[in-house]
């Protein structure tokens, strides 16, 4: 699935006349060049905060109140390095020494459904998603804070974008307009319900701006068509949109950067 992505990605880059490297300068104003990273820290500035879960630098001189929460290193991607801490002994135990990447705790959050929402923004009508997908990660074990990822054997996923109405997906997409002009993105969150997301009653536990693949193609339900048709169009979207980064905005090596703190962040503690 990958290699189709990356595939369709240069081909309508060739087509469409647009350097395919600009790809990874699409969310540049919000990657921390002094970091080398999108800072999870920096991302809670541009979080609504009433769908923000508290979350700070690891300091054991500072545990939590309460428990569980989740230590996070500060950038990473597909759960890497994530750890639960369900005490305060556990907490003070915890060692951070071995990672070149800085932990954040953060805030458990109590919804009982997780979804994944991912969009892309039209480039000619910034105002608008011209890719939304909404997937819901399902733990199929009685685990009350699972740690969901593509690397959890557990964990399935269900694309349901389909079962919204066009007025539903248009409330989505509202809700998602309260964060910052992302021109791609992936919006981890927790609802109690389909009407709760909706009515925006929900917490967001992670946004991935770096390399954010749309998770609904490891649906298994979904046909080979289907996959391959929305593969076409979403990349011939993202291409477009990766020409409208203003340039003054671009940062040199940003990708060797990303790469090096993608296998920094996978460091066994």
């Amino acid at each position: 699935m990958t290699f189709r992505l990356i595939f369709h990605y240069i081909a309508w880059s060739i087509r469409l006349g647009i350097l395919p490297w600009y790809y990874f300068q699409i969310n540049a104003e919000w990657y921390n060049k002094k970091k080398g990273f999108y800072s999870k820290i920096d991302m809670d500035k541009y979080i609504p905060l009433k769908w923000q879960l508290k979350q700070c630098y690891f300091d054991k001189s500072q545990p939590p109140t309460e428990f569980p929460v989740f230590l996070k290193p500060e950038w990473g991607q597909n759960s890497n390095g994530i750890v639960r801490v369900d005490t305060k002994e556990a907490f003070l135990n915890f060692d951070s020494t071995n990672s070149k990447i800085p932990y954040i705790v953060q805030q458990a959050a109590a919804e009982m459904q997780e979804y994944e929402v991912f969009y892309i923004r039209n480039a000619d009508n910034p105002q608008h998603l011209v890719v939304l997908t909404i997937t819901q990660s399902i733990n199929q074990t009685d685990e009350r804070y699972p740690i969901n990822s593509v690397n959890n054997a557990d964990v399935v996923y269900q694309d349901c974008s389909g079962t919204f109405s066009q007025n539903e997906l248009k409330k989505i997409t509202l809700h998602l307009q309260e964060l910052p002009s992302f021109r791609i993105a992936r919006v981890g969150l927790r609802a109690n319900s389909r009407a709760d997301l909706l009515a925006g009653l929900f917490h967001i536990i992670e946004v991935n701006l770096f390399a954010p693949s749309p998770i609904n193609l490891l649906d298994n339900n979904l046909s080979k068509k289907v996959k391959h048709q929305f593969i076409k169009n979403s990349m011939y979207h993202l291409v477009k949109v990766s020409n409208t980064t203003p340039r003054a905005h671009f940062n040199r090596f940003v990708f060797f950067k990303k790469v090096i703190k993608h296998y920094q962040s996978k460091v066994e503690l």
